[in-house]
């Protein structure tokens, strides 16, 4: 499968996505699968965030 293309939210392509999912929609990547003739829309959400602190190596 090959993703042709990436959108970020309130591209065209992606603005039922974002009224649907808000400020979590990351991104929408449309990928394509040549031997099965078909193409997906995929969502990139953000499900959870906390704050990190990286550590002093």
């Amino acid at each position: 499968m090959k993703v042709k293309s990436t959108l970020s939210p309130g591209q065209k392509g992606t603005k039922q996505l974002t009224a649907k999912y808000g400020s979590k929609l990351v991104c929408v990547r449309y990928r394509y699968d040549s031997a099965r003739m078909k193409r997906f829309k995929t969502v990139e959400l953000i499900v959870d965030e906390q704050d990190w602190h990286p550590s002093k190596s």
